[in-house]
């Protein structure tokens, strides 16, 4: 078997790192499984093109590793092909790898994957493009550019950058307008957040919010009905409790495919991490198994 093993070495877990010890263990850990090994250490910047040859050669699996940022351009590049794509987590978040349960640090997730099997999982897209994790529209959009914002300008590392963007933009609390149709006719929202997620999240504690199942061929819904900021850290409060789904200001809904309407001709969202901007309506859906991925668990379950 052949596999080709893209890392994006300006990921958080590579940066400042020296990379013959962590691109030797990699590629021990499927050597070490018989597999023939093609591997490069890519500038963050160059990994799109890399992963677009991996994908074309013949390569049997292709191996991307870096943030949610670099797995959301490798599935995309990959649905077309069909070829088996495996996660290995260099980033802040690492969602899919969490709900994959692959380990977290580089060395045992190399040697999970490698040992491993396959299995389909499905993914969801807007107006056509993919994403595995979420959507986000409302206020969220303005947090995400005003964290990057602070980073470049004043060299904040992530989390405190984020800390201020979320501060600031809750000050403002922009407010979404929306129309949402999922089948049984239009109902009118106004809203500082809504989420649509590829399968639904389970019950949980903490802010990183986790999915037991990634093959129900369902979206996720959730939308937050009171506008200020109170509620607001009221409900990321109860995110941290485990309570959130409790929170009698939170609709949600577990459906297969979503109309959003808005008077805006373009809405702006955050796919996996990646902000961007949309003609109106948006059109989501569930394509159910349409992804093959790489799994720690050898029974492909």
């Amino acid at each position: 078997m052949k596999v080709a093993i893209i890392l994006n070495r300006s990921a958080g877990s590579l940066v400042d790192r020296p990379l013959d010890g962590p691109t030797a263990a990699v590629r021990a850990a499927f050597e070490s499984q018989g597999a023939e090994v093609d591997l490069h250490a890519i500038e963050g910047a160059e990994c799109s093109k890399a992963i677009e040859r991996a994908l074309a050669s013949d390569a049997d699996r292709v191996v991307v590793g870096g943030g949610d940022g670099t797995v959301h351009t490798a599935v995309k590049l990959a649905l077309p092909t069909g070829k088996p794509l495996g996660v290995l987590p260099l980033g802040t978040l690492n969602l899919l790898a969490r709900d994959l349960e692959i380990p977290l640090e580089l060395e045992a997730a190399a040697q999970a994957l490698a040992g491993g099997g396959t299995r389909a999982i499905d993914v969801a897209e807007v107006n056509g493009e993919p994403y595995l994790n979420s959507s986000v529209m409302g206020f969220y959009p303005a947090v995400v550019q005003e964290r990057e914002r602070h980073r470049k300008q004043h060299r904040l590392l992530k989390w405190p950058g984020a800390a201020m963007a979320l501060a600031k933009t809750l000050y403002r609390m922009p407010l979404l307008d929306v129309r949402l149709d999922w089948g049984q006719g239009p109902r009118k929202m106004r809203t500082p957040i809504l989420v649509v997620s590829n399968n639904p999240y389970d019950d949980g504690f903490g802010l990183v919010l986790r999915r037991a199942s990634l093959d129900s061929g369902k979206l996720g819904v959730y939308v937050a009905r009171e506008r200020n900021a109170l509620a607001m850290l009221r409900l990321m409060g109860r995110l941290v409790a485990g309570t959130w789904k409790q929170d009698e200001a939170l609709d949600n809904f577990t459906v297969t495919s979503l109309t959003v309407h808005s008077r805006r001709h373009r809405l702006k969202m955050v796919n996996d991490g990646e902000v961007r901007k949309l003609e109106g309506p948006l059109q989501y859906r569930i394509r159910p198994g349409a992804l093959t991925v790489m799994t720690p668990r050898s029974d492909n379950a």
